[in-house]
């Protein structure tokens, strides 16, 4: 990867403004699924457990496909990755619109709409850390303040779609919502592989810097080969023209031929590269690597129950569809402000982001403790939604610093898609297990006691992480 003009300023700023925009629409799309569910019930099913599989597909298929999503965008680039996301939510969303069932609703808006917002989940994780060095942590705190934008705007847009298009025109529109990725997602244009680096330190002829592991350089060698066999080509083909005229067109016709064909196993080579697919995912192998997936897992099997059971929640402590719309708007202004925070403070050096989600994730897990003895008025559930994004939804501005600390940038788009199938599991299963829970129980309150129990349990499997890393550097002394 090398540092181009754009880095930290420039086009970098259009780029930051694309994903914003794209995490935007994702907010939209996966936050209000709660408020969906609602309607599902009352114009489908009225069993809570099926229901709950809808939304929980949505959020899991995005999420379990990660690793896919990220070998998507390493080959075909972010902006052919995010349009096919936004196509993907379009189609998905509007076949939703004409299915009377579970089943059709779980196949076209959980999964055909939840891979594209995979698609588009996976673009965000990796383009800030292309486009910005310095200010990356920032970027990423901004960009994901986008999410938070849509969980703010999410809800009581839902809520008022519904209240005058139904549940079929609301699907249909969110799809055209869902579509403005391929708008946002036009405006990726790549980052060049080589090209001058400046910086305020440097000299105005300071000669280009290219940082290369040894899966690029084992690639430019291909690259080279294959100039190497196509100018060899074009020099015998010179010399056959030069020679005499006995047999010029035999030599030149099997040489070309013969090059030809070995340039085409060259590039054929080069389409998809199995050293490199088996050597990108030995980040298994780095240990502090899975003790942060096992974290988000946890993590977002907590999240996932809180998120998706709050508008059921306050609907049954007899509040309007209305004022439950409205706890996810004060969820949105927390986590704006969260996930600006986290950015921020994960700028400074002195500042460990695996310690600074240790914290979070620790002060969330409370925090729903608190809600399941302490919500009984309206006032303390809007207090709680708020503290509650305000220290849970900052974690989601920590994955990208901290996946690019414990790997490396050139690793980001595969590990970012290994962290999110993790958290696909917890968002595939959070939802479905609490459902159990309250049909068995007849209490909401127990949804975010598992609630608190996974975020605590979440925050000692990231604190784990940083002990282990603390005694490989101790001993690298």
């Amino acid at each position: 990867m090398a540092y181009t003009r754009d880095i930290d300023h420039g086009y970098a700023w259009v780029a930051l403004l694309a994903v914003f925009s794209i995490q935007f629409i994702i907010g939209i799309m996966t936050y209000s699924t709660g408020v969906i569910n609602v309607a599902i019930m009352e114009e489908v099913e009225g069993d809570i457990t099926k229901t709950s599989w809808i939304g929980s597909t949505l959020f899991g298929t995005y999420t379990l496909l990660g690793p896919i999503a990220g070998i998507v965008q390493q080959r075909f680039g972010a902006r052919l990755t995010a349009m096919t996301g936004g196509l993907l939510m379009l189609l998905g969303m509007s076949i939703a619109s004409f299915c009377p069932t579970v089943v059709g609703l779980l196949f076209t808006y959980g999964f055909v709409a939840g891979v594209g917002v995979g698609l588009g989940a996976n673009v965000i994780g990796v383009i800030p850390g292309q486009y910005f060095r310095k200010r990356r942590p920032a970027a990423y705190g901004i960009c994901m303040t986008g999410c938070g934008a849509g969980l703010f705007v999410g809800g009581p847009l839902c809520q008022y779609l519904l209240h005058h298009y139904n549940l079929h025109g609301t699907l249909l529109l969110m799809g055209g919502i869902g579509f403005n990725l391929c708008v946002a997602g036009a405006l990726l244009r790549p980052v060049n592989p080589v090209t001058h680096c400046q910086t305020e330190d440097e000299p105005e002829q300071e000669v280009l810097k290219t940082f290369q592991t040894d899966d690029t350089v084992g690639m430019s060698q291909t690259v080279e080969k294959s100039f190497r066999v196509e100018n060899e080509f074009h020099m015998r083909h010179m010399q056959a023209t030069d020679s005499s005229e006995e047999q010029p067109q035999v030599t030149t016709q099997y040489d070309g031929m013969e090059s030809l064909s070995e340039t085409r196993h060259i590039r054929k080579t080069t389409f998809f590269n199995w050293p490199l697919f088996c050597k990108t995912f030995h980040v298994f192998r780095q240990f502090p690597f899975v003790m942060y997936s096992s974290s988000m897992l946890l993590w977002s099997l907590g999240e996932a129950a809180w998120i998706f059971h709050l508008p059921n929640y306050a609907e049954n402590k007899g509040r309007s569809p209305a004022e439950a719309a409205r706890l996810l708007t004060a969820m949105g202004a927390g986590s704006m402000f969260s996930r600006v925070f986290a950015g921020i403070a994960a700028s400074d050096s002195n500042i460990d982001a695996v310690l600074l989600q240790v914290g979070l994730a620790g002060l969330a897990g409370t925090v729903s403790f608190l809600f399941a003895v302490g919500s009984s008025s309206y006032m303390s559930q809007l207090f709680f939604s708020y503290f509650y994004a305000t220290y849970s939804q900052g974690i989601n501005t920590l994955i990208g610093p901290i996946i690019i600390n414990l790997l490396g940038l050139p690793h980001v788009a595969v590990a970012y898609g290994i962290v999110c199938f993790f958290c696909g599991i917890g968002h595939l299963l959070g939802p479905p297990i609490t459902s159990t829970l309250y049909k068995r129980s007849g209490k909401y309150e127990y949804t975010y006691i598992f609630a608190g129990a996974c975020l605590v349990l979440g925050s000692i499997s990231t604190a784990l992480t940083t002990i282990r890393r603390r005694n490989k550097s101790t001993q690298e002394i």
